[in-house]
């Protein structure tokens, strides 16, 4: 073979071994690829092959998944969309469900290819190939970089936090709502790291804070009125899963904060007027009993946050 190109060889490409010791086909290659995965779905949504990989990260066997229809609604619309379209796509942000060891299901970042198959020696699109890899593979590593290149230190109710720019601009004390004690700058920003393990504990604050998502997992903040009220909002990329770029957690209300998937989620925060020490809450023991009597459904998540 050494002596012959390619093209006097009678033989598919495809299936010659590679020059590897021991020599491996292209399938074996495809099967077996550190840290990308891979599957191909025909027009139905119908796995026609899937990587060991794949097969792993969903906590299943290839065999047990080729032939079956991915029972993602969301993920087979898109397929379609692509398909439609015509248009292969390149670096798509999305979430997948993941099944940990332990049998309990997580949320991972991934970054997905996703590649049109089409017949054989024509034109006409019967399928789908997607390509997609962990999107932050290493993410205990990038999130300690983060801290370090941010200069961020340990908040003491859970996460990361380095201060940002702050408004110039002083507001008197007389200006602003009773429930501040002095004055304050007009506003301030920090930057807020939350790892994987951790949880922002439930506080209070006596300013609107506004949460502007920047990388990382999604994060969701838990919110707990004085009326009874129980809320979420989750902050990611992503908006076909209908996680905000950006919101707020109100005033006056309890609140914490716990990733969606794994890794680290990076966001900022912004409060106006400006944070001062003396505009946080913790809650005391009787309060968190009386979340615990005033919102029965959500005691396991009281629970993780306090």
């Amino acid at each position: 073979m050494e002596n012959q190109t390619l093209n006097e060889l009678d033989t598919d490409i495809n299936n010659i071994p590679l020059d590897t010791i021991p020599a491996m086909t292209v399938g074996d290659v495809l099967d077996k690829t550190d840290g990308v995965y891979f599957c191909i779905k025909n027009r139905d949504a119908v796995f026609l092959w899937v990587n060991k990989d794949f097969a792993d990260l969903l906590g299943q066997k290839q065999e047990d998944l080729i032939g079956t229809r991915d029972s993602r609604a969301a993920h087979v619309a898109h397929d379609k969309e692509v398909m439609e379209s015509g248009i292969p796509l390149l670096n798509y942000y999305e979430t997948i469900e993941i099944t940990e060891p332990d049998g309990s299901v997580a949320d991972l970042e991934i970054v997905t290819q996703k590649g049109l198959l089409r017949k054989k020696g024509g034109d006409e699109i019967i399928g789908i190939t997607v390509c997609f890899s962990k999107r932050f593979p290493n993410a205990n590593i990038e999130a300690d970089r983060l801290i370090r290149k941010l200069n961020m230190v340990p908040t003491g109710i859970g996460g990361y936090l380095a201060h940002g720019p702050e408004s110039d601009i002083i507001l008197p004390e007389a200006a602003l709502p009773k429930r501040f004690n002095g004055d304050r700058r007009a506003y301030s920003t920090n930057y807020y790291l939350l790892k994987e393990g951790e949880v922002l504990k439930i506080h209070a604050l006596n300013q609107d804070e506004q949460w502007f998502f920047h990388q990382g997992s999604a994060i969701k903040l838990h919110i707990f009125s004085e009326e009874g009220v129980y809320s979420t909002v989750t902050f990611g990329s992503d908006l076909d899963q209908g996680q905000l770029l950006m919101g707020a957690a109100p005033h006056n209300h309890w609140f914490g904060a716990e990733l969606v998937g794994l890794g680290y989620a990076l966001s900022s925060c912004s409060l106006a007027p400006a944070w001062d020490k003396s505009d946080s809450f913790l809650p005391t023991p009787e309060q968190i009993e009386m979340l615990k009597i005033k919102f029965p459904e959500q005691v396991e998540i009281i629970n993780k946050l306090q």
